[in-house]
């Protein structure tokens, strides 16, 4: 119901925005609060659209993949991608060129050819470079909260320079992304989420519901970072365990005994009394977790000796363990006390449609309030719009 009530808030506003800018030509001269408002709109469009770039990628699959009954196909695809420096790197979502055969980026109709440096899979963007300077590099925001704001997504594709859309942030979802109002396309992939001033919110990584009238960005405070670390390292692999999982709290809590640091320790330890935990709602199959025999109701509440209270925080300490490495995790199974050893599997690429899992569910209570919190900011912008009418019709 939230989610009707955001996307009928939003035509709403679009038509009261087309109502200010056609209601009067009378009052929309060059000297009018309208005109310089379009005008605004008009210059920020100009100058975001010289930090992105188009991306185009080709690759070569079977036929039957795609369902047809020729034995090769090229695959096409067209992305965006963000100027991050003057030295020829362009960052961009990794699964739009990751595993192509050839990479082109497009910027005032120059085509050059462009070669992959590294993959960050934690967040599954990559940094391209191309043998020359293009646009203007952008700028980043340091903010960490954005919820209500007004923002601008802008990608670089289908032939256009620039294809802006404009919504508003509804905060950062459970897996640290933020959320927004603004639906995408393919195009909109790897392109920039701004706030009005021009600086980067984040860059889109892809859209959520069937429809992808909510959106996702990974935040632009950690994007300096990312292009850091592969530009010095490459690669940043990411663990990978293959679960869903929901955080929960016990009462009263589950006694699990103490165990010995070592087999020489022979007194008795008082038992932990374990009262929240992180909940297995979805083994994936052929996955580390199912080979090591997590189960879907298996309650975890320690990983590799750490004490984890949330699904968030257990899918943080898996992306960040190396594959390959070993690791215990304690869990309850039906009330008895379980002591597993895994080894930990390497992050693939997730496409938009994949199940690689080692995801938070999203509690309904928070997408309830960030939605809440996106329909308040529709509404004072509403606000302002009736105003700014009232006052041209007197």
């Amino acid at each position: 119901m939230l989610t009707d009530l955001v996307s009928t808030a939003g035509k709403y506003l679009s038509v009261l925005l087309l109502a200010v800018f056609f209601s009067s030509p009378a009052t929309a001269g060059p000297d009018s609060s309208l005109y310089n408002l379009e005008q605004g709109f008009t210059d920020l469009v100009f100058r975001l659209s010289r930090s992105v770039v188009t991306v185009e990628s080709w690759q070569r699959v079977p036929g039957s993949q795609l369902a047809l009954t020729e034995d090769e196909v090229v695959q096409h695809q067209i992305s965006s991608g963000i100027i991050c420096d003057t030295l020829g790197h362009i960052l961009v979502a990794a699964p739009m060129v990751v595993g192509h055969d050839q990479v082109m980026v497009t910027f005032d109709r120059g085509l050059m050819p462009a070669a992959l440096v590294g993959v960050d899979y934690w967040t599954n963007l990559a940094v391209l470079r191309i043998d020359k300077r293009v646009g203007v590099p952008v700028n980043y925001s340091d903010r960490r909260m954005c919820a209500g704001q007004m923002v601008m997504a802008v990608g670089s594709a289908y032939g256009l320079r620039a294809s802006p859309s404009i919504g508003f942030c509804a905060g950062l979802r459970p897996d640290g992304n933020i959320q927004f109002t603004v639906p995408v396309t393919s195009g909109y992939i790897g392109g920039g989420v701004f706030d009005l001033s021009g600086k980067l919110l984040g860059i889109v990584t892809g859209g959520v519901g069937a429809d992808n009238q909510i959106s996702q960005a990974v935040p632009a405070y950690r994007l300096p970072d990312i292009v850091a670390y592969i530009l010095e390292n490459g690669d940043r692999l990411a663990g990978y365990l293959g679960v869903t999982s929901a955080e929960i709290e016990i009462s009263p809590g589950i006694e699990v005994a103490q165990q010995a640091a070592s087999t020489e320790q022979s007194e008795i330890q008082a038992p932990r009394v374990i009262d929240r935990g992180v909940i297995i709602t979805k083994v994936l199959p052929r996955s580390p977790a199912e080979r090591s025999g997590l189960k879907v109701g298996d309650l975890i509440f320690s990983y590799d000796g750490h004490l984890v209270t949330s699904a968030r925080e257990l899918a943080r300490e898996v992306i960040c363990t190396r594959p390959g490495t070993a690791v215990d995790m304690e869990l309850i199974r039906q009330n008895t006390y379980y002591d597993l050893q895994l080894r930990i599997g390497k992050k693939e690429l997730a496409t938009y449609d994949s199940e690689l899992g080692d995801e938070v569910m999203a509690d309904d209570r928070r997408v309830a309030d960030s939605l809440s919190k996106v329909l308040e900011g529709l509404k004072k912008q509403i606000e302002v719009i009736e105003n700014r009418l009232s006052s041209l019709k007197r």
